[in-house]
């Protein structure tokens, strides 16, 4: 578990660093890994962004700072990072639903409210060995239709997965692939936002005159095709072993800023073969 090593090592740095200004590219070059595979790796362990992970530190640590002691809320908002007091404010009462003055006044010292370091156990306990089998595979392009999650939370893609079902043709002519395309930016800092699309071909789809469908074109690629056993609920564990155990020992890079899911069987729900797909190239 050399990434959970790799992982805990560039926590402690960016806690030790927590005040510093801190970019991706310094982050993910102490990690040792490009930032595109960093950002990918830390999202599926954690289930945030590392730009998400810092503010949500720096947020806490400053939560503390003003139930602890007198000073001005400037000077606490200067110290963690934030360029004026306009613009902690509106960050902290997204993240408490009080504004930093009020959060003073109440006195708040309830740990559940803090957002604590991730430590090396923690990342070690999610740790399962949920891949059975993997192939290298070449797969022609692809024309795919679906509904495009609002955002990357469990809640929102199952519901674009619902979109979906909604709009597909009966089952009369057999059962089918469906596909969760997961698509992310060509650029990013510290913050990276990717998008979901729940998505099967054309010919399926019931109306595809739907003004809401997306439209994705997969392109022809190589590709390493993971089998995943398990839930939906335990792709990111699944997720987290490839881009952080097989991908940085392999001979392949990725290729492309994509990857996607492969249910085999759309209409079986007993069927949970689960395929992950990485678009990958030689060095």
């Amino acid at each position: 578990m050399e990434y959970i090593q790799n992982l805990s090592k560039t926590i402690n740095y960016i806690e030790n660093n927590l005040k510093q200004k801190l970019t991706i590219e310094e982050i993910s070059q102490y990690c040792g890994y490009s930032k595109f595979h960093f950002q990918r790796l830390f999202h599926q362990v954690v289930g945030e962004s590392v730009g998400q992970y810092i503010m949500n530190r720096r947020l806490a640590e400053a939560a503390k700072a003003l139930v602890s002691d007198s000073r001005r809320i400037l000077d606490i908002a200067l110290e963690f990072g934030f360029d004026s007091h306009e613009v902690f404010t509106r960050a902290f009462k997204r993240r408490f639903q009080l504004n930093p003055y009020q959060f003073r006044k109440s006195g708040l010292t309830t740990e559940f409210v803090y957002k604590k370091p991730i430590d090396i156990q923690y990342l070690k306990n999610k740790n399962l060995n949920l891949i059975v089998d993997m192939e290298e595979l070449s797969l022609e392009s692809l024309l795919l239709k679906g509904y495009q999650a609002a955002n990357g939370s469990r809640e929102a893609i199952l519901l674009s997965w619902s979109k979906l079902r909604n709009n597909i043709q009966s089952n009369e002519n057999g059962d089918f692939a469906a596909y969760g395309v997961i698509q992310y930016p060509d650029s990013f800092g510290l913050d990276i936002h990717f998008t979901y699309l729940a998505a099967a071909e054309s010919i399926h789809i019931h109306n595809k005159t739907d003004s809401t469908l997306k439209e994705v074109i997969l392109p022809e690629s190589k590709y390493i095709i993971f089998s995943h056993k398990g839930s939906t609920e335990d792709l990111p564990l699944s997720y987290e072993y490839i881009y952080g155990v097989w991908l940085p020992k392999s001979k392949f890079k990725l290729r492309g800023s994509y990857d996607f899911e492969r249910y085999c069987a759309f209409w079986d729900r007993k069927d949970r073969d689960i395929q992950i797909c990485i678009p990958v190239m030689n060095p």
